[in-house]
């Protein structure tokens, strides 16, 4: 297996890996930085052969790429994906500058991520804050995005943020977060202090579920300790800077093909995903059995069928579209019919 040197434009893999060069469709990785500003580069992280590209968006928004390779590295096999840092975060240079730490600053990184790789457009998958980020990318950018595949999308106005607080009011769990935080753990020992309660990067319905903790704490933990540190402020910075969190009107003028994946086990994300797919016009929605804000663990094999059918230019079968139906103005999933 040949890598690429650094310099080369990652354009490149779409057509050599796969054709040109005679290789086949295997585990091509290439890591590698991007300078977006003076003193600032995004750590990257690009997996796979083939002629389509996606751009992968973690979550947080204070977190990182690395905890969502293992349920995503799959849908590598016919396709690039890139994956990166957000900046300030993860294995991405330090951000000293609060001022610099903004959803707008994000949306030009990715563009300066699609120019670097000489993308015309790209598909871009989101998954929680992610989702975020790439509805604002497609309403800054819209003919640079082919399609959006937005994974248990964060919520998407502030009146779910006030429903969804009080679903872990007298959680234990919530308690001890509250007491390691009294005690300074986040800065003594950042990466203790991550392994028991990166689920709160998830808030107001932290992931408190103690496999899933678990689970996934190597791979949420899996930085520097002083990126760690870092990442609490860094979190709420950046969220901050969406004023009002009301994305209706974001949503609202979306053009791009839209597939929403949601998980069925938390009813605040559910309302929060349909949400997003009834606001965004043409979205359609899959519901996965199993774990939130993790919509593909629970589904392994439906959500890859799915995202690849979607990621392949069809609708899933069991993709349905959401309307405002209902008498109580609660949302409404219909079937459509499968054609785009």
């Amino acid at each position: 297996m040949r890598h690429l040197p650094h310099a080369v434009p990652a354009v490149l893999p779409l057509f050599c890996l796969l054709n040109a060069c005679g290789h086949p469709p295997a585990a091509v990785v290439r890591v590698g930085r991007l300078p977006v500003a003076p003193g600032i580069s995004l750590y990257y992280r690009l997996i796979g052969a083939g002629r389509d590209t996606a751009i992968v968006l973690h979550g947080g928004p204070g977190l990182h790429a690395h905890y969502l390779e293992p349920g995503f590295d799959p849908l590598a096999a016919d396709r690039v994906l890139i994956y990166y840092d957000q900046r300030g975060r993860g294995r991405s240079d330090a951000v000293t500058d609060s001022t610099a730490l903004t959803a707008a600053s994000d949306v030009e990184d990715l563009d300066s991520l699609r120019r670097y790789f000489r993308l015309s457009r790209v598909t871009l998958i989101g998954h929680h804050w992610g989702a975020v980020l790439a509805a604002l990318y497609a309403k800054r950018y819209p003919a640079q995005v082919s399609r959006l595949m937005l994974v248990g999308p964060s919520y998407p106005h502030a009146t779910y943020l006030f429903w969804a607080a009080t679903l872990h009011q007298g959680d234990k769990a919530v308690d001890r977060y509250l007491a390691a935080l009294r005690a300074g753990q986040d800065s003594t020992d950042p990466r203790g202090f991550c392994s028991q309660f990166w689920g709160f990067y998830f808030s107001p319905t932290p992931v408190v579920s103690p496999r899933l903790v678990r689970e996934f704490s190597d791979d949420m933990c899996d930085v520097a300790p002083s990126a760690l540190r870092a990442s609490w402020v860094l979190n709420r910075l950046v969220a901050s800077s969406v004023h009002g969190l009301n994305l209706r009107d974001t949503l609202g003028s979306l053009t791009s093909p839209t597939l929403v994946v949601a998980g069925s086990a938390d009813t605040a994300r559910v309302e929060a995903a349909r949400t997003w797919a009834r606001w965004i016009p043409g979205a359609r929605e899959v519901v996965l059995s199993g774990a939130e804000p993790f919509p593909w663990l629970g589904a392994r094999r439906r959500f890859l069928r799915d995202a690849r059918t979607f990621l392949d230019g069809a609708w899933p079968d069991d993709a349905v579209t959401v309307t405002d139906a209902k008498p109580d103005g609660r949302s409404l999933a219909h079937r459509p019919v499968n054609s785009q």
